[in-house]
């Protein structure tokens, strides 16, 4: 399937969107990016919708902790549930924005800091009904998938971080090159792994 994620709310576009042969878009469950009456526009254009959840900078291995993965996990299941009124059943990524673990196949931050903060996030959203998710390099999404702290993987665009060779035949959604400057292209090669809603 043929989608986009928006950095920038999409009101007003989501026919247009839909036109041009998109299936989904990802949104971004934060207030100055996604509202209700966005929601409802995409679903009333046949477009199906997936959750992201970024606030600040996963950039780096010191924004992951288990009290950010609590506090996001928090701030993203009231947002979907009281907001956007986002089924349960359905996934909520979470994002690690940087190449962890590059040259380490064990994963040492993954299954360190990364995983303290997952484990910690899934344990925010999934008494909300919801499941976690990932965004991010090959690796992280294969390690943190296998340990059972992410449902599905959304591999990132960057063709240069790890594992994304072995990742690609298991990813729920892969990022492609950005479109302009708030939608980045994606492809969704199984629709219901992803947990589009």
């Amino acid at each position: 399937m043929k989608a986009i994620d928006s950095s920038s709310k999409t009101v007003g576009q989501a026919k247009s969107i839909a036109d041009a042969g998109y299936g989904a878009v990802g949104v971004y469950l934060r207030p100055d990016r996604c509202s209700r009456a966005m929601i409802t526009e995409l679903h009333n254009a046949q477009l199906q919708v997936w959750s992201t959840y970024e606030k600040g900078y996963p950039t780096t291995s010191g924004y992951f902790s288990q009290t950010q993965g609590a506090r996001d996990g928090g701030a993203a299941v009231t947002f979907a549930k009281q907001v956007l009124n986002q089924p349960a059943g359905s996934q909520i990524y979470a994002t690690v924005d940087f190449d962890p673990d590059h040259n380490d196949p064990n994963g040492p931050t993954i299954t360190g800091p990364i995983s303290q903060y997952m484990r910690a996030f899934k344990a925010a959203v999934e008494p909300a009904g919801y499941l976690a998710s990932v965004y991010g390099s090959g690796r992280t999404c294969r390690i943190l998938i296998a340990n059972g702290l992410a449902k599905s993987g959304w591999l990132c665009q960057s063709t240069s971080f790890g594992d994304r060779n072995i990742f690609t035949p298991n990813a729920a959604i892969i990022q492609l090159p950005r479109i302009n400057n708030s939608w980045d292209g994606d492809d969704v090669p199984n629709p219901v792994a992803a947990g589009l809603w």
